[in-house]
């Protein structure tokens, strides 16, 4: 059984958000599924991001501190983690409303590729230079993408040149932004083992040429 009781109010309510739900000439019950059944909060779920009032949705149901069923998009525990950890209930609407945007972001746009997650997690830094910042989530600085681990440098190489990196890709010496990850500011260690060795060699030529030009002149 759900929590979902059927009944209807003793007097009619006045029109909102509510007359323009997707859900409004739908079975109430697809929105409140069983407990451990993922199957059916996925398919609430996937109503809810084609309403256009999911957003007022999500907003009512944190406010009214709703517990149970799929709300604008939002699950049960979606809900509580928010409750919890944000304050949720006191912020401006339009700051909620990107809250639970980021809440949702990867369910609304699944990733399906590295070049999908670049796209999505990448953004110009002001300023000159061309530098390009990473939008993380958390603290770490590597993520997983079916099973393998990437650091952000690490995706941007291998998305540029086609292969994977030899060793640890960093940011060369030019690139001043901490944070940039642009490809082209970044090397792995090969490129830097060659770009030391063709400096190397740039430097013995320089000397070598110094006796030849003193004569000549």
């Amino acid at each position: 059984m759900t929590n979902y009781t059927g009944s209807t109010p003793a007097h009619p309510r006045k029109a909102d958000w509510r007359d323009q739900a997707a859900c409004a000439e739908l079975d109430p019950e697809i929105w409140f599924p069983q407990p451990g059944d993922t199957a059916a909060v996925h398919e609430a779920k996937k109503v809810c991001f084609g309403c256009p009032v999911m957003n007022d949705c999500a907003r009512y149901a944190l406010h009214t501190r709703q517990m149970t069923g799929v709300w604008g998009g939002l699950s049960e525990q979606q809900r509580n983690t928010l409750l919890k950890k944000r304050r949720a209930v006191d912020v401006h609407p339009d700051t909620l409303t990107g809250i639970v945007h980021q809440v949702l972001r990867e369910e609304m746009h699944p990733i399906t590729s590295l070049r999908d997650l670049w796209e999505d997690r990448t953004y110009p830094l002001p300023g000159p230079g061309g530098h390009i910042g990473w939008r993380v989530d958390n603290e770490v600085s590597y993520f997983n993408f079916r099973g393998h681990r990437y650091t952000p440098k690490r995706l941007a190489f291998l998305l540029d040149r086609g292969y994977k990196p030899v060793g640890i890709v960093r940011r060369v010496p030019e690139c001043p932004v901490i944070e940039c990850v642009n490809p082209l500011h970044v090397a792995d260690g090969k490129e830097r083992f060659d770009r030391k060795q063709a400096e190397e060699r740039a430097a013995l030529a320089a000397a070598a040429a110094e006796p030849v030009e003193a004569l000549a002149s």
